[in-house]
C-alpha cells in the first residue's frame, strides 16, 4: 500500500508560506507605486462621468415633467377653446334656426294673408256675378211676362236696388 503523510499535507511548509508572503507583499508595493494612482483617476473619471449622467438624466426629468405639464396646459386649453368654438356654433345654428323659422313665419303669413284677400276677392266677385245675373234674368223674365223693352234701363236699375238690398239684409 501507499504510505501518505497526511499531517504533512495539511499543514504548509513555512518556508513556502513565507516565500509567498513576501511575493505578495512585494506584488502589492509595485502595484501601489506604478498602478495606483492610474487606477484612482480611472476611477475618479468614472465616478465624475456617472455623477454628470446622473445630473442629465435628473435635468431631463426636470425638462419632460415641464414639457409634460406645458402639453397638459395646452391641451386643456384647446379643449376648451374647442368647447367654446363647439357652443359658438350650437348658438349661431339656433339663431339662424330661429331666423328661418321667422322668416318662414312671416312668409307663411303673408300668403296666407294674400290667401284670405285673394278668396274675399273672388268671393266679393262672384257675388257681383250672381247680382248681375240675377238681374239679368229678373229683366229677362218681366220683359217676356211684359212684353215691353222701352223702360228696360229703368227695371234694371230698380231690380239692382233690389238684388242689393236683399243681399245686405241677407249678410
Amino acid at each position: 500500500m501507499i504510505d501518505i503523510d497526511v499531517l504533512g499535507q495539511l499543514i504548509p511548509n513555512p518556508v513556502t508560506m513565507l516565500v509567498q508572503l513576501c511575493s505578495t507583499l512585494i506584488l502589492f508595493l509595485l502595484m501601489k507605486k506604478f498602478l495606483w494612482s492610474s487606477v484612482k483617476n480611472f476611477l475618479d473619471v468614472r465616478s465624475e462621468k456617472m455623477q454628470s449622467d446622473l445630473a442629465a438624466s435628473e435635468q431631463a426629468k426636470q425638462d419632460a415633467l415641464k414639457d409634460r405639464q406645458k402639453a397638459q396646459e395646452q391641451l386643456s386649453e384647446a379643449s376648451k377653446k374647442s368647447e367654446d368654438i363647439v357652443t359658438a356654433a350650437v348658438r349661431q345654428a339656433k339663431q339662424e334656426k330661429d331666423s328661418i323659422l321667422a322668416q318662414a313665419d312671416k312668409e307663411a303669413a303673408i300668403t296666407k294673408r294674400k290667401a284670405h284677400e285673394q278668396i274675399e276677392a273672388e268671393r266679393l266677385a262672384m257675388y257681383d256675378d250672381m247680382k248681375k245675373e240675377m238681374v239679368e234674368v229678373a229683366l229677362a223674365a218681366a220683359g217676356k211676362l211684359i212684353g215691353e223693352n222701352n223702360a228696360a234701363d229703368y227695371d234694371r236699375e230698380a231690380i239692382s236696388a233690389f238684388v242689393k238690398e236683399a243681399s245686405d239684409h241677407g249678410e
